[in-house]
C-alpha cells in the first residue's frame, strides 16, 4: 500500500547550549558547549517521516531572513517537500532556546515568528488518490484557527488525522473538530491539561474518546506509552538506551508513526515501531539529525524480537 505523510506546523532553528544542570528560575548556569540544529515540530516531524521511506511534505510559513533561508535548504536535503512552505518577505523565522543536561533532560523556549502568520489560505489542499492512504499530522506551534481549519479540511478530503496536542492546550476543542481527529497524541501532562483533571493515565485517556476522538495515545517516557481506543487500550513498553538529549524524540514519535500508518502498518505495529525510533532518537544530540533511518530501525526491532 502506497502513502504519504503531509505535516502542517512550525519549522524553527534550536540554538542549543549544553549544561550540567538545568537552571532554576533566576538561575544562571553555564554550558561547555552549543550547538545550532535545524528544528520545529511541524519540520522534525516531517523530517521523521520521511526518513522512514515514506514521501513527506510539510506546510509552515518561513521569514525570508538567514535562518529561513537554511531551513528550506536543511528541510530539501532530507527529501521533505517544501513546496507547502510559504515564505513572508521582511519577517523573522520561529527560534527556540534550548537547555539540555547531563541526563538528556532540557527545558526549551520557544519564539514562534513566523509560525505565528502561517494561515489556511496559504495551504492548496491536496488530495489523496484513490488507494493511496494520506496520513496529516498536527501540532500545536501555528495558530490554533489554522490547525482547527485544517484539520477539518483534511478530514473532509479523505486523511487521516493526527493531532500531537504539543505545547498543551488547557481548554477542549470544539465537537466538530474533535469529529474530525482521528488519533490524539500527548504526554502525560498534556493529557491532564487538555481534560482537565487527575487521575489515572488509562482513565484520563479514555476522556477524549467520549468528546468524539477515534483514539488516544499517550507517551510516558521510560514507561513506555499506552494506545486507548473504544476497543480498549494496549501497551507499549519503553525501549531501554543509553540517553543522551531527548530533544526531538516526541518529534520522532509522531513522525514515525503517521509514516508507519501511511506504509500500510496497523496501529500496533506502528507504535512500536515509533517507541523504536523515538529510543534511537534519544542517543544523538539534536531534533532532526537524530532521527533515524528506516534501516536502522528495522536492525534495532530486529536485535529485541
Amino acid at each position: 500500500m502506497s502513502g504519504k505523510v503531509l505535516v502542517f506546523g512550525s519549522i524553527n532553528t534550536d540554538l542549543i547550549v549544553y549544561v550540567k544542570a538545568l537552571p532554576q528560575p533566576g538561575e544562571t548556569v553555564t554550558g561547555d558547549t552549543w550547538d545550532s540544529f535545524p528544528g520545529g515540530k511541524g519540520a522534525n516531524q516531517a523530517v521523521a517521516a520521511a526518513r522512514c521511506g515514506v514521501p513527506a511534505a510539510v506546510y509552515g510559513c518561513l521569514g525570508d531572513d538567514a535562518f529561513g533561508r537554511e531551513r528550506l535548504a536543511s528541510l530539501e536535503a532530507t527529501g521533505v517537500s517544501t513546496a507547502g512552505v510559504t515564505v513572508r518577505p521582511g519577517k523573522r523565522s520561529g527560534v527556540a532556546m534550548i537547555t539540555v543536561d547531563t541526563h538528556g533532560e532540557n527545558s526549551i523556549a520557544v519564539a514562534l515568528g513566523t509560525n505565528m502568520l502561517f494561515e489556511p489560505a496559504d495551504v492548496d489542499f491536496p488530495k489523496p488518490p484513490p488507494g493511496e492512504t494520506w496520513v496529516t499530522l498536527f501540532q500545536n506551534e501555528i495558530p490554533r484557527a489554522t490547525t482547527e481549519a485544517l484539520i477539518q479540511t483534511a478530514h473532509a478530503a479523505g486523511c487521516m488525522v493526527i493531532w500531537n496536542i504539543a505545547p498543551t492546550i488547557g481548554e477542549r476543542p470544539d465537537r466538530r473538530i474533535l469529529d474530525c481527529v482521528d488519533c490524539i497524541v500527548c504526554n502525560r501532562n498534556e493529557l491532564r491539561e487538555l481534560v482537565g483533571s487527575a487521575g489515572p493515565v488509562e482513565q484520563q485517556a479514555c476522556v477524549p474518546l467520549e468528546w468524539g476522538v477515534g483514539s488516544v495515545i499517550v507517551t510516558l517516557g521510560s514507561e513506555g506509552s499506552i494506545w486507548a481506543s473504544k476497543e480498549g487500550s494496549v501497551r507499549q513498553e519503553a525501549f531501554p538506551v543509553d540517553s543522551v538529549d531527548a530533544v526531538g524524540a516526541g518529534d520522532c514519535f509522531c513522525g514515525v508513526l503517521a509514516a508507519s500508518i501511511a506504509s500500510g502498518m496497523p496501529m500496533k505495529a506502528a507504535l512500536r515501531r515509533a517507541s523504536a525510533a523515538a529510543a534511537i532518537s534519544t542517543t544523538r544530540r539534536g531534533a532532526q539529525p537524530s532521527m533515524p533511518m528506516a534501516a536502522e530501525v528495522d536492525e534495532f526491532l530486529k536485535a529485541r524480537r
